[in-house]
């Protein structure tokens, strides 16, 4: 198991995607459906890049969604 990944812990990498995710549409991870973020950080996403994939496995009908998420 990798303690960092790219030089990120998981608890920082999570940081940038919740701060990525807050800046964009002013909401939390942890208000979006739940998903493997471990996965996402084991296989080397930035953390846009799970930003992203995180509101596209989303169904909540109040999120405006974008054609393409863009960091």
């Amino acid at each position: 198991m990798k303690e960092t990944v790219n030089g990120r812990t998981l608890a920082k990498w999570m940081a940038e995607v919740d701060a990525n995710i807050g800046k964009r549409f002013g909401v939390s991870v942890h208000d979006l459906a739940d998903t493997n973020f471990w996965d996402m950080w084991q296989d080397e996403m930035t953390p846009a890049e799970g930003a992203d994939e995180a509101l596209a496995n989303d169904d909540l009908p109040w999120l405006e969604r974008e054609a393409e998420f863009s960091a």
